[in-house]
């Protein structure tokens, strides 16, 4: 499909993220564990995934070969904190799978190439003009960059998850969804982040954001008890 009739499919419905990740050590951080969370959220209704690393691409594509995928590829780099999709090798590999959607780091940080991380959003547009392009942004100003560099979808998912970000609360980061939709009226926005429960979910649209992806909140059993167990631990 095209890019419009994917913007039009996915509009005000939900991704969910099938990584697992949340804790080193997950016992659910299997291939056919995360396969079976992609089939459970979908029979649950949503529209489409985000998988990281090409195995985990591959296997929910070869069963959903039609739902739309934001697909990654984490790669971690000693001393770098840029490690989403950060660079055309790991774009080529999952572009070839079939992603409707690559995300990437959008951040105004250094790659380990010594580039802004959204630098490359010019280099796989030429590459690649039917895939859909993701920034995954954490401020404003990382928004302002990655659209002017091309973006075709801006997401919040790095706030919270950066150094010049990380006092933002447990809570979807719904000030910076507002913020870019005041600044560009008619980009595509997902709200990705500390999406916990349905009314996250509703201020999250309400703020503006044409899509929404949820992760841990579905997907990752050893998350979910933490955070009712750190609560219960603040209020003994």
């Amino acid at each position: 499909m095209s890019k419009k009739e994917l913007f039009d499919y996915i509009r005000g419905n939900m991704f969910v993220s099938c990584q697992g990740t949340c804790a080193k050590g997950n016992p659910f951080y299997t291939p056919e564990r995360l396969l079976l969370m992609a089939k459970a959220a979908y029979r649950g209704g949503c529209i489409g995934f985000r998988a990281n690393t090409p195995e985990i691409i591959s296997l929910i594509k070869r069963v959903y070969p039609d739902v739309p995928m934001i697909g990654i590829w984490k790669q971690y780099t000693f001393g770098n904190d840029v490690y989403i999709t950060p660079s055309m090798r790991e774009v080529d590999r999952i572009a070839e799978i079939g992603c409707e959607i690559i995300a990437l780091d959008g951040t105004h940080r250094k790659n380990a190439d010594g580039e802004y991380a959204w630098e490359i959003i010019p280099k796989v547009k030429a590459k690649y003009p039917n895939i859909a392009i993701m920034a995954d942004i954490g401020t404003i100003e990382d928004a302002k960059y990655s659209y002017e560099a091309g973006a075709d979808i801006i997401a919040t998912t790095m706030s919270g998850y950066t150094e010049n970000t990380a006092d933002k609360t447990d809570t979807c980061d719904f000030q910076l969804i507002k913020d870019i939709r005041s600044m560009y009226p008619d980009i595509f926005i997902i709200a990705e982040g500390r999406i916990w429960t349905r009314e996250d979910a509703q201020a999250a649209m309400d703020c503006g954001a044409d899509s929404i992806v949820v992760g841990s909140a579905v997907t990752d059993p050893q998350c979910i008890t933490q955070r009712f167990v750190k609560h219960l631990n603040a209020h003994k």
